[in-house]
């Protein structure tokens, strides 16, 4: 069984990779990236252990945290 550090850990790193895609493709200063993220729906999601999104790959997170933000919605 996978340990509450480890999903933490799994979480941190999915979060700083997120970041980067967030500067990249759409310019943000890294602030203004965390700010986004951190208060997203997808973060909030990723945090729901109960989700299992930490088990996915960055970008398949990612591609919802893009859907909340050009639509809204959470895929």
């Amino acid at each position: 069984m996978i340990k509450q550090e480890q999903i933490q850990f799994l979480i941190e790193e999915m979060t700083r990779e997120i970041i980067i895609y967030l500067m990249q493709d759409f310019g943000y200063d890294m602030d203004k990236a965390f700010e986004i993220f951190y208060n997203s729906d997808t973060f909030e999601r990723l945090n729901n252990i109960q989700s299992g999104l930490y088990y996915q790959s960055s970008g398949y997170v990612y591609s919802f945290l893009k859907e909340e933000l050009l639509t809204g919605k959470v895929g």
